[in-house]
């Protein structure tokens, strides 16, 4: 089959407000101004979110998954969806108490036809800029929004079978993909997902996930792997080399795509360095030694 899916690299960029707008410069110097205006507008009837302004939403419930990690509910009109495709991220601008404000994407893990709400997941990172402002919120606070970000358009049916390489946070772009080809009945594409984690502390969405393998056993298998096992954990243990890949994820063939997101040591051991948010860089590391040519790093 096909490898029918497109990247937006410019706009990937989008982490700073200076980047976003060189974006959009860069956007109208080469696809013309009709093609940015059309870009940017891209505000639907019933979507929350919107490419030419920032938009303010209202969190509505914090969740506390693992000691760093955090599910957020952010409310919407009862009739807005927040308005990405997958797969795509959302910009989240905060301003701290001294007037800085900071920009990070995060990715949405609730449904793409979500009404009345969605939801992200953070992980907070002592020296991060925008992370601990995120955990420190408090329901019915106000952070602002832009976007979608898309990074790769998902084409159902492209290929037969989608395997994906998830570490910690790196969960969210996996997840939005795997609910979007499950929840769509016309989508024959079987999924599998390694998910690799420190600790079994540390999985986080592990119900959710192991909810969809039992609705969909036919399209869709997770398999956890813990870099520190303890004696009674039944899943795979160890790195994700290249004896964990031939075991678990479906063979190297032109209708297979393989999507791998986590942190740089991880992603540039499995499927070779990224150089940078806006490039793939060559496919490397264990991918590259056995042979597979549809890779995507998120």
């Amino acid at each position: 089959m096909r490898h029918t899916s497109r990247r937006f690299p410019i706009i990937a960029s989008g982490f700073s407000g200076k980047r976003v707008l060189l974006a959009g410069g860069l956007l109208a110097a080469t696809a013309g101004g009709i093609a940015a205006y059309r870009f940017f507008n891209n505000g639907q009837p019933d979507t929350a979110v919107s490419r030419l302004r920032f938009t303010p939403i209202l969190l509505e419930s914090s969740e506390k998954l693992t000691h760093d990690v955090k599910r957020l509910r952010f409310k919407l009109d009862a009739d807005k969806r927040l308005g990405f495709n997958v797969s795509s991220a959302v910009l989240f601008r905060v301003r701290h108490a001294e007037g800085k404000t900071e920009w990070r994407p995060y990715t949405p893990v609730s449904a793409e036809s979500q009404k009345g709400w969605f939801e992200i997941i953070v992980k907070r990172y002592d020296k991060g800029l925008v992370s601990p402002a995120m955990h420190a919120l408090r329901p019915g606070d106000e952070v602002e929004v832009w976007g979608p970000l898309p990074f790769l358009e998902y084409c159902p049916g492209s290929f037969s079978e989608v395997g994906l390489i998830a570490g910690g946070s790196g969960i969210t772009p996996c997840l939005q993909l795997t609910r979007s080809i499950l929840e769509n009945p016309e989508d024959p594409t079987k999924v599998t997902l390694l998910f690799a984690n420190k600790t079994a502390g540390d999985i986080i969405l592990k119900n959710e996930l192991d909810g969809l393998a039992a609705k969909y056993p036919d399209k869709f298998a997770v398999h956890y792997i813990l870099n520190s096992a303890p004696d009674e954990w039944q899943g795979l243990a160890g790195n994700v080399d290249r004896t964990v890949v031939e075991r678990v994820m479906p063979p190297p063939a032109p209708a297979t795509f393989i999507g791998v997101c986590g942190p740089p040591a991880m992603v540039a051991a499995v499927s070779g360095d990224r150089p940078g948010p806006i490039t793939q860089g060559k496919i490397g590391g264990v991918l590259k030694e056995l042979g597979y040519t549809n890779v995507f790093k998120f």
